[in-house]
């Protein structure tokens, strides 16, 4: 069973994909280490934060009337 964790950042939801320790990483390896750490893990969206590197999907909010027969 795959965990979906969801958090809330600023009134926006999030869902996280993957969460890696900073101190895993040379961020300043790649001039463009974001766009392609975007592209390899399919996420739109990533935070620094409590020494990780959250990597997430935004939860788009659908606004929608509904239809009565």
């Amino acid at each position: 069973m795959i965990e979906k964790n969801i958090i809330e950042i600023r009134g926006r939801m999030f869902q996280v994909k993957r969460k890696i320790p900073l101190k895993q990483l040379n961020l300043n390896k790649h001039k463009d280490w974001v766009s392609i750490f975007k592209q390899f893990y399919h996420v739109d969206s990533m935070f620094k934060a409590d020494d990780y590197l959250w990597l997430c999907n935004e939860i788009k909010i659908v606004d929608y009337e509904e239809i009565k027969n």
